[in-house]
């Protein structure tokens, strides 16, 4: 059985300089250490077609890792895919510990989200029970068109069937996702927090009662 890496005081969901963020790995390890953070999570862009050296920086997070004692799981966030699945490649897949579902950039098309998200679950998430997933800024999806989480009834039904597979919830404090009003659809134990970080600034909304 897979260990929860969301205990004590843990860092989730940020982003490096091998992507879009301004920070470098070692960045985020030194702030670790300035705030006594028991575990880093990362959970850096990726696409079956990776735009960076994704064993480079791998190898990078092992390595300070290791020097700094600080506890470290590999993530990657990969976007859903149009019909089922998500946009990673075999080889990165392996490598994954913590496995990041965003489904912002799916097309303009609310039943084949429901339908695919449903696939993916069922066809991908259910087949990798060492692997822990997140749907992360759930909701993104509506919010880009304006549209409520309580305004759409087929959301809730993805809350529920993502929460049936142990899939976890984040609470993106970049964006304020999953919104309040839904947060008693969650169950606690499948809560998790992510700053969703990729600049200096984005660090100070991290708390550890948050």
């Amino acid at each position: 059985m897979k260990s929860n890496p969301f205990v004590g005081r843990y860092f989730f969901h940020f982003h490096t300089s091998f992507t879009d963020g301004k920070l470098t790995v070692s960045d985020y390890f030194d702030f670790a250490a300035r705030n006594r953070i028991d575990s880093l999570i990362f959970l850096e862009h990726i696409h079956k077609v990776p735009t960076y050296d994704v064993i480079a920086f791998t190898r990078t997070v092992r390595e300070l890792a290791e020097t700094t004692g600080v506890q470290t799981q590999l993530g990657f966030e990969a976007k859903l895919m149009p019909g089922g699945g998500l946009d990673i490649g075999e080889e990165t897949l392996k490598l994954a510990e913590v496995i990041g579902i965003a489904e912002h950039g799916f097309p303009d098309d609310r039943q084949l989200l429901e339908s695919s998200f449903s696939r993916t679950l069922d066809q991908f998430v259910a087949g990798m029970a060492d692997k822990t997933f997140v749907w992360v800024h759930p909701g993104l999806w509506l919010k880009k068109r304006r549209i409520g989480p309580k305004q759409d009834a087929g959301f809730g039904d993805m809350l529920k069937e993502a929460q049936s597979y142990g899939v976890r919830i984040e609470r993106n404090l970049r964006y304020g996702l999953v919104s309040e009003e839904c947060l008693p659809e969650i169950a606690s134990e499948l809560l998790v927090v992510g700053t969703d970080a990729h600049v200096a600034g984005d660090l100070q909304a991290w708390s550890p009662t948050k």
